[in-house]
C-alpha cells in the first residue's frame, strides 16, 4: 500500500508542474523585441492600396520600405505626406528606390473613415496619399521576419511606439535602418532617406 501511494505521489509531482502553468508559451513576449520584424494588417482597400490586406514581408521583396506613421488630426503627418507626394510628382524623389506606405498610428481614437477623409481621396482639402495606407492597430501582431510567428509584441510596441509623424526606413531584411521624428516635413531629411535606401 505504501509503495502504491509513493508511486502515485511521484507521478503527480512529475505531471502537475506542466498542468498548472498559467501562461501559454505561444505568443509570449521574448526578453527583447526581435531585430527583424514583419506584420500583416488591413488597408483602406482603395485601388492605390493594392488589395484589402498588407504584408510587410511581401512588400520588402521589392526593396526597402519607408513607413510614415500618421493620424488624421496630425498636422505634421499632412505636411510630410504632401512633401513626399510632391517629390514623387515632380521627380525629385525616385519611387523605384523604395516603397512608401503610411501606417495609421491612432487606432484607439479614430477609425478608417477619418483616415479616408484626411488622406484617402484626391481632393483639394486633403493630403491625398497615392501610396498604400495600412490600418495597423496597437494589438496587430508583430511577426518574426523569417518564421512569420507571433513575437508576442503588438505592432506599435514592436516598432518603438512611434509618435506621429515618424518616418522609419525598413531594410529588405526586416530591420529598421533609419528613423526620424521631425514633426514638420523637411526636404533635406527626405534626401537623406533616399540616399540611405539607395545603399541598401
Amino acid at each position: 500500500m505504501l509503495h502504491r501511494f509513493s508511486i502515485i505521489c511521484i507521478a503527480l509531482i512529475i505531471l502537475l508542474p506542466g498542468c498548472i502553468e498559467s501562461q501559454s508559451v505561444v505568443g509570449d513576449k521574448g526578453d527583447e523585441i526581435p531585430l527583424r520584424l514583419s506584420f500583416k494588417a488591413d488597408t483602406l482597400d482603395r485601388p492605390e492600396d493594392g488589395g484589402s490586406s498588407f504584408d510587410l514581408k511581401e512588400e520588402l521583396e521589392n526593396g526597402p520600405v519607408l513607413m510614415l506613421w500618421i493620424g488624421s488630426g496630425c498636422s505634421g503627418c499632412h505636411d510630410w505626406t504632401n512633401l513626399i507626394r510632391q517629390g514623387l510628382e515632380n521627380g525629385s524623389l525616385d519611387n523605384s528606390t523604395l516603397s512608401i506606405i503610411s501606417v495609421h498610428g491612432w487606432s484607439g481614437i479614430e477609425g478608417p473613415e477619418e483616415v479616408m477623409d484626411a488622406f484617402g481621396t484626391d481632393s483639394n482639402d486633403t493630403s491625398y496619399t497615392p501610396w498604400k495606407i495600412v490600418m495597423g492597430k496597437k494589438n496587430t501582431p508583430a511577426l518574426y521576419y523569417f518564421s512569420e510567428q507571433d513575437t508576442g509584441y503588438g505592432l506599435y510596441e514592436a516598432f518603438g511606439n512611434p509618435s506621429t509623424p515618424t518616418l522609419q526606413l525598413i531594410g529588405d531584411n526586416g530591420i529598421k535602418m533609419w528613423q526620424s521624428k521631425n514633426y514638420w516635413a523637411n526636404s533635406t531629411i527626405l534626401q537623406e532617406i533616399w540616399g540611405t535606401a539607395s545603399q541598401l
